[in-house]
């Protein structure tokens, strides 16, 4: 394998994407992955489970026409606007993998090293090569985070909603639910709907909805409210139109927007399932967390007068996000993370989504903190691997 390859590690929508798009340049490289695990996973735990975004803002960037989502869906009959199947959203990555980057190769990346400016990469069935540049599209896997209150609960304690891995399980069960995003509120409704006794606990004073977007709406509401694959409003409609903007704003400026934006809600379609069903304690904070042989003691703060509460469970559910950390990509070796410049925990980013080290990418989720918070989401792609593609072939 040449040394002037390129390796792209993950083969979730960005790094499909730019697979399919240095093929088509003609740039050698190599992508490693299972196509969409980390989706599958999430959709495979059970239930009713929809993407958050429109279909048409969760397309996956091909050189040529024909493969977004919308087209995928729309000849099979199925929704092209919202909600969209997580499931189906996978089967979508899948027919696109297949299609555009059948080259994927199924194996993980267990370490990479620099040395005199090339990358070695060490994958786990024992192979090692060298790559010129390396991009890192691994999503959030391995950034779920845990209050400190709950990190100290033995794994069947307390678990991130992103590692449950069948809601059937829970069945019978008293579990508390953290969070007021969609993550905690989707999982409080499928533990209700798979017979467990969810009690969702919230930090807000009140669950903050979506309300429903309609595809044909009058001139006016167009005008004021445009719809994009981010969402509707002129600011989302503004992210996704001049995705490099958010970039070229002070950084201060920008992780203040990128930790504002968006803020915790759920989405409409998931309201009459949570709404009312689901026992739920607004304005409260766990300020400790004790295992116990039946189950979970939490000493809940109230977040206004600072009294406390206990509550007793059989386990914990946090729904409590992502935080992306250079440290937590352990496949990257000690050495190579130390040189990485951060905001905050954060990669820093140039204008083409290259790191402090010369020859390393990261898309996605990684890149929000020096891009925006469009780069959490899918819609992202579009821009991220043509930038990156500019870059490689120049």
């Amino acid at each position: 394998m040449s040394a002037g390859t390129v390796a792209i590690v993950g083969a979730g929508p960005y790094g499909l994407s730019l697979a399919a798009n240095l093929a088509s340049r003609g740039i050698a490289h190599r992508i490693f992955g299972r196509p969409m695990q980390f989706w599958e996973r999430i959709a495979h735990a059970g239930g009713e489970r929809y993407l958050k975004s429109f279909c048409f803002g969760t397309s996956l960037v091909a050189p040529t026409a024909g493969f977004t989502f919308a087209d995928y869906n729309g000849a099979r009959g199925l929704e092209t606007f919202e909600p969209c199947s997580m499931m189906n959203f996978v089967n979508y990555g899948r027919w696109f993998q297949q299609a555009q980057a059948p080259w994927v190769e199924h194996v993980d990346v267990g370490a990479i090293e620099e040395d005199g400016g090339r990358f070695v990469l060490s994958l786990t069935n024992g192979e090692t090569f060298e790559a010129s540049r390396v991009v890192i599209a691994t999503g959030l896997r391995g950034f779920e985070t845990l209050p400190s209150s709950l990190a100290t609960l033995p794994p069947d304690k307390a678990v991130h909603t992103s590692g449950i891995k069948d809601f059937a399980e829970y069945r019978g069960r008293s579990v508390a639910v953290v969070g007021a995003g969609q993550s905690a509120l989707e999982a409080a409704a499928l533990l209700l709907e798979s017979g467990a006794r969810p009690h969702l606990l919230t930090r807000t004073d009140r669950i903050k909805w979506q309300t429903r977007t309609f595809r044909r709406r009058s001139l006016w509401r167009t005008l004021r409210s445009p719809i994009s694959g981010l969402g509707s409003g002129p600011k989302a409609w503004a992210l996704v139109h001049f995705p490099g903007l958010v970039h070229r704003a002070p950084e201060r400026w920008r992780v203040r927007f990128v930790e504002r934006h968006l803020p915790p809600e759920g989405a409409w379609w998931l309201r009459p399932r949570v709404d009312g069903k689901v026992a739920t304690t607004l304005g409260v904070a766990i300020s400790a967390a004790r295992a116990t042989a039946c189950g979970v003691e939490l000493d809940l703060r109230n977040c206004g007068d600072g009294q406390e509460s206990p509550l007793r469970v059989d386990c914990v559910v946090a729904g409590t996000g992502y935080v992306v950390d250079v440290d937590r990509l352990n496949f990257l070796s000690p050495g190579l993370r130390r040189r990485i410049d951060r905001i905050q925990r954060a990669p820093r980013l140039d204008a083409g989504f290259e790191s402090s080290v010369p020859g390393l990418f990261f898309v996605g989720p990684s890149a929000a903190m020096s891009f925006g918070p469009l780069f959490r989401f899918v819609v992202g792609t579009a821009h991220a691997t043509r930038t990156i593609c500019a870059r490689l072939a120049s």
